[in-house]
């Protein structure tokens, strides 16, 4: 999709800078993609906090293996 959009031309220069070799549409395409991937990642870490999700698994995980390993059988 082809859009027109006004960004300040040191921003746009900075961003040159950082990623050689690319065109302009490829580096604001990967500028893009990073900020689209970092209010991901921002958001995950939010429900992360809220106990919605568990980032303790490893934990678990390492529980449910030994119990496995208890029974004698593997993964």
């Amino acid at each position: 999709m082809r859009t027109t959009i006004a960004i300040d031309e040191d921003l746009v220069a900075e961003l040159m800078r950082v990623e050689p070799g690319l065109s302009r549409s490829a580096a604001m395409r990967k500028a893009v993609e990073s900020h689209v991937r970092h209010k991901r990642v921002e958001g995950f870490m939010t429900l992360a906090g809220s106990r919605l999700v568990d980032l303790g698994f490893r934990d678990a995980e390492k529980t449910e293996l030994h119990k496995l390993k208890r029974h004698g059988r593997s993964r």
